[in-house]
């Protein structure tokens, strides 16, 4: 019957001490502007360059992003983005899984493949809350990778409306 109490009074400490734990932002205070922006470009050309070449008809990335809050403290991620138009609609197993295969032998990189409105996606995701989002239609041959950078802080004369 003793044991009762004293687990109360452990659960309470443990509530009491969980709202003093301070919390952890996942902010890279050392990446600049330029180099978060020029890591995820390179990461969605590395991940367009793993296409069947004579697959894609078009490709197209883009050199201008916008800002995404990624913290509590004031963190931005650059968003981004790279379109490809392929040949001809073909098997999403053709377009993703080279992409799969390149990214799967990076320890720096978590994959994870799922199926959204019959399209096929693969999210690939990095350091510091940096993400590439690969979505095909399978439909239309439509491929687009949607990008963030990871989360740094944005320099004094960047304001967080401004494209860059």
């Amino acid at each position: 019957m003793r044991s009762v109490p004293l687990i109360a009074v452990l659960a309470g400490c443990a509530v009491a001490l969980v709202g003093c734990v301070s919390f952890i932002e996942n902010t890279d205070a050392d990446l600049s502007l330029p180099d978060a922006k020029a890591y995820t470009q390179t990461v969605e050309r590395d991940i367009a360059d793993a296409l069947p070449a004579d697959l894609v008809a078009t490709m197209d990335q883009k050199e201008t992003g916008v800002f995404l809050p990624c913290s509590r403290d004031g963190g931005e991620q650059w968003a981004g983005g790279l379109t490809a138009q392929m040949q001809s609609p073909v098997d999403a197993a053709l377009v993703l899984g080279p992409i799969e295969e390149r990214f799967a032998v990076d320890g720096k990189l978590a994959l994870r493949r799922r199926e959204d409105d019959e399209d096929s996606i693969l999210e690939i995701v990095g350091h510091h809350h940096s993400a590439w989002i690969v979505r095909y239609d399978r439909e239309t041959g439509a491929f687009r990778v949607t990008s963030f950078s990871p989360c740094i802080y944005l320099p004094e004369e960047v304001w967080r409306g401004d494209k860059y």
